[in-house]
């Protein structure tokens, strides 16, 4: 099991029963400054996620009308990349993303 699934896991516990960093630290054998270090950090990734996150991005050497682009490029997280029709509706491709993400 990687360090994160590990951390995460320890989180999990910490919930569940109520533990102080310092309680945890016990039983884990991680010290509870980085306990709470990695709680902090995973809570961030988790905040950042909740946001739509969709930016419009057109490059500087991009034709003038998008619309004379055949396709949209989503770069996903795990470098994964969704290619679509540019046609395709913003709430469709939203709906498609956030379906994606969740896997």
């Amino acid at each position: 099991m990687d360090r994160r699934a590990t951390i995460r896991r320890w989180l999990a516990l910490r919930e569940r029963e109520g533990l102080t960093y310092s309680q945890l630290a016990a039983r884990s054998g991680v010290n509870a400054s980085t306990l709470a270090h990695w709680a902090w950090r995973l809570r961030r990734e988790q905040e950042a996620l909740k946001g739509d996150g969709f930016v419009e991005l057109i490059p500087a050497d991009a034709p003038v009308s998008a619309a004379l682009c055949s396709q949209i490029v989503v770069e996903l997280r795990g470098e994964r990349r969704l290619v679509v029709d540019a046609a395709i509706e913003s709430a469709e491709l939203t709906r498609l993303v956030q379906a994606l993400e969740r896997c």
